[in-house]
């Protein structure tokens, strides 16, 4: 019986390092790899559009630290209609960053720790944020009635200021989100993105393959504080009224918060990506978006 129960013991020791894998991509200066990305997001009574888009990571240096990787898009291409406005502004923000590089540096095993260039880069964010925003108003004049210049440049900088930039690419589907973690079945991690979100992840791994899913994890006073920060920043006339009603209308289920993600993926000997499929669902205002994301090694 003793015996049985080692042996028993110690295939439940290998089936569990088994389940498990350390994501830290091989790097020396000089590698790239080229990804295509489609990104297909579906908005209620508005449809569907996919943005197409071509991503270059390169490493640039190999300090005594880590590394220091370079991601750019080089092509973005996009089926948004001139009347879907939410489309538009997602378009515009994902636009912007076109040819405009990231410099990011990482520790050893290629974890996103910062990005060395960004007072260089937001200049060149801020100069094209206004010419794409001019093109936007040009193409669709019932956009500045709807939403003012500046409150619309405020939503495009704030979703690429350097703290959603990292978040965005420690967090969100690309292929160095999971750089640096050692991922074991049924281990859990909670984090906020790039949307100011708190959420609850879990994950399992299947040799190469790794699954992620998650959900928000937020409780009533983190949902009120979440939508006051941004109603101060994208609609300042409008807190003081959001502040006196939150809370009846959090329990009326007007200002309801939930997102869910889903997404599996497949690395390559060399720890790099090969292919990830994400889908990621947010409920907000009885409104459900949903965006599949695609990302595939050319």
């Amino acid at each position: 019986m003793k015996k049985m129960f080692l042996v028993s013991m110690m295939l439940t020791m290998v089936m569990a390092a088994q389940a498990q894998l350390k994501v830290a991509p091989q790097m020396q200066k000089g590698d790239q790899k080229n990804y295509e990305v489609t990104i297909v997001t579906d908005i209620p009574g508005q449809g569907s559009f996919t943005i197409n888009e071509e991503m270059a990571y390169s490493v640039t240096d190999a300090t005594a630290t880590g590394y220091v990787v370079k991601m750019e898009t080089t092509k973005m291409t996009s089926d948004v209609k001139a009347e879907n406005i939410a489309g538009q502004i997602v378009a515009a923000a994902q636009e912007v960053m076109i040819n405009i590089p990231l410099l990011i540096a990482t520790d050893q095993a290629g974890k996103p720790l910062g990005i060395n260039n960004y007072a260089e880069i937001s200049k060149k964010i801020d100069t094209q944020s206004d010419v794409l925003i001019e093109k936007m108003f040009k193409a669709i004049p019932q956009l500045s009635t709807a939403l003012p210049k500046n409150a619309l440049k405020q939503q495009i900088l704030t979703s690429l200021s350097e703290e959603a930039l990292l978040k965005t690419i420690q967090w969100s589907v690309n292929p160095m989100a999971l750089n640096g973690k050692t991922i074991m079945t049924g281990a859990q991690e909670e984090y906020i993105n790039d949307q100011g979100i708190k959420m609850k992840r879990m994950y399992f791994v299947n040799g190469r393959n790794v699954t992620v899913s998650g959900s928000a994890n937020m409780s009533k006073e983190e949902l009120k504080k979440l939508i006051i920060e941004q109603v101060e920043k994208m609609m300042p006339e409008q807190a003081d009224m959001v502040k006196q009603n939150i809370d009846q209308l959090i329990e009326s289920g007007m200002l309801k918060l939930d997102m869910k993600e889903t997404g599996s993926y497949e690395y390559q000997e060399d720890g790099w990506v090969k292919t990830i499929k994400s889908e990621n669902v947010t409920e907000n205002m009885g409104q459900k978006v949903t965006v599949n994301t695609t990302v595939t090694l050319k």
